[in-house]
């Protein structure tokens, strides 16, 4: 009895080609896994087959487009999702097109060719400082886990770190003046931290008894905490902020949300956008520029020197704007 050459392939996409020969990350090959997961499920149900049963004959062009269509209908999916999950499937036909012969070129062809949806990019959402502080503010520290949450959402706040970064951060990762982050497609940056939090990172580490290589965020069981469990710590701190800070009320405010505030509170400060990039841990600063369309303070600066065309320029101090100082000061 032979074995089915399509889940052959699937297993030598997954073990030869996307850890052996491409070595990409473990969150990618994660995020592959899960499609497929869905993917063969889906197409299981929809030829009235076992998953082991199905072939390169239903892996067509048109039954990829149903499952496109069943994620952003059935589950509810963004289109956002929709496209990732279509990355993972293109990968694969790419694969495929090279190792399964002539019967799946024209298949593999179909598939390939199917476009990714176009997204409306909505406005960054971020928290002015007040905001910000205002939510600190509202965790309890007398409680172990209210140190732990306000030292992490502090620490996120200066290093506008990934919720990923941060909850891989270990003891380790502590170094003299600065955290090393583990960011995408296993990109590390080096980050500086103010002294006093640099001082509560190591004061939390000795107090927990945290091994070198153990995550320094943890929920009760020791267990590294997870983006949901971030997402509800920081929930509950928002919901009590709200009584302080009335512009809290009725924001969707998300663990990223801080990322975003710190990218916004650089660029209000006069941080270059290369830096900003640096820091972030951005392949491409075009995606940076993102801060600025969202900064209606910058915005109506530009209108006021529109609508002043007579006013005289300020002088820009070379010192301040200098790209290579701020560079330099932030290793």
């Amino acid at each position: 009895m032979t074995s089915n050459p399509f889940s052959v392939l699937i297993e030598r996409f997954f073990t030869d080609h996307l850890r052996t020969q491409r070595n990409v990350s473990p969150l990618t090959i994660e995020a592959y896994s899960d499609t497929f997961r869905l993917l063969l499920r889906f197409l299981a149900e929809r030829h009235r087959r076992t998953i082991d049963q199905l072939t390169f004959r239903e892996f067509a062009a048109d039954d990829i487009l149903a499952f496109l269509d069943h994620l952003e209908r059935g589950r509810g999916n963004s289109v956002r999702t929709r496209n990732a999950r279509l990355a993972a499937i293109r990968a694969f036909a790419h694969f495929a097109l090279a190792y399964s012969g002539p019967a799946f070129a024209v298949a593999s062809q179909r598939i390939l060719a199917i476009p990714c949806k176009r997204t409306t990019k909505p406005v960054l959402g971020f928290m002015n400082r007040e905001e910000v502080t205002a939510v600190l503010a509202a965790i309890d520290t007398t409680m172990s886990f209210g140190r732990r949450d306000h030292l992490l959402f502090s620490l996120i706040y200066q290093t506008g770190a990934r919720i990923s970064e941060a909850a891989k951060i270990t003891p380790d990762d502590v170094r003299d003046k600065f955290v090393r982050l583990h960011g995408k497609g296993r990109k590390e940056r080096a980050v500086p931290v103010a002294n006093d939090l640099m001082a509560q990172l190591r004061e939390h580490v000795k107090t927990n008894k945290v091994p070198h290589d153990r995550p320094l965020f943890t929920n009760r069981q020791g267990a590294a905490l997870t983006r949901e469990g971030i997402a509800l710590r920081l929930d509950l701190a928002v919901h009590k902020a709200e009584q302080a800070c009335p512009s809290l009320r009725g924001r969707r405010i998300t663990p990223h949300t801080w990322r975003h505030s710190t990218a916004m509170h650089l660029l209000q400060a006069g941080v270059p956008l290369e830096v900003i990039a640096l820091w972030l841990g951005h392949e491409q600063p075009a995606v940076t520029h993102t801060y600025v369309q969202a900064d209606i303070k910058m915005k109506r600066e530009c209108m006021e020197l529109l609508e002043q065309p007579g006013a005289p320029r300020r002088k820009r101090d070379p010192l301040r704007f200098s790209r290579l100082l701020s560079f330099l000061e932030s290793q």
